[in-house]
């Protein structure tokens, strides 16, 4: 199958540099609809059978957006969701670094080191993968749209093409980022890494 994956869109907070995680809503910003439009431009002649999205508002919203007036099945996945950020929820990037300055790097190295009351990146994986394996079971040659996070999306590429956890983070995922994939079962092969559309104002 053609999978197709995509972080949703910038978010007012991602514009203001403010951390969510897996249980906060945001909503996204003017220049993150322009994304979201810009993502739906590129994607109007795939034939997308069916889309799996993350159920926070930000993701929705960009699923929806991309999808807009056709007839495509959406399907909210809990699996989907953003890594639990814990105690470092509302806070900015300039404040993480001053609190925990050593967090992002530590996960990432450390895939099983939880974020302080939140989730490990082998947290993520173990929750998400399932659901992508299952994916891949589905029969014909469908294209099929997943719609996700930064992290979520990291490990998803990953775990897929055989990177190891503690090298997630050399995966860049900016907002509207999309990555596309020929997956089949147990089978996994990495077309395209493109996050072009963050570009846009």
């Amino acid at each position: 199958m053609k999978f197709i994956l995509v972080r949703h869109a910038e978010t007012t907070a991602n514009a203001g540099t403010v951390i969510l995680g897996g249980k906060e809503e945001g909503i996204l910003s003017p220049r993150g609809k322009r994304q979201a439009m810009a993502l739906a431009r590129r994607f109007k002649r795939e034939r997308i059978l069916k889309a799996y999205c993350s159920p926070s508002n930000r993701a929705r919203q960009t699923c929806e957006m991309m999808l807009d007036g056709r007839d495509c099945e959406v399907v909210c996945c809990e699996e989907l969701r953003e890594i639990d950020m814990g105690d470092l929820v509302g806070l900015s990037h300039e404040e993480v670094k001053e609190r925990y300055p050593k967090i992002f790097h530590d996960i990432y190295l450390y895939p099983e080191k939880k974020i302080p009351k939140g989730e490990s990146i082998a947290d993520v994986q173990k929750r998400v993968m399932p659901l992508i394996e299952k994916i891949a079971q589905e029969p014909g040659n469908p294209t099929i749209l997943v719609v996700g996070h930064n992290v979520v999306n990291r490990v998803i590429i990953s775990s897929l093409i055989g990177i190891p956890l503690d090298k997630t983070k050399n995966i860049k995922q900016k907002n509207a980022a999309i990555t596309t994939i020929n997956l089949e079962p147990n089978f996994a092969q990495l077309y395209t890494l493109d996050n072009s559309l963050h570009a846009i104002k």
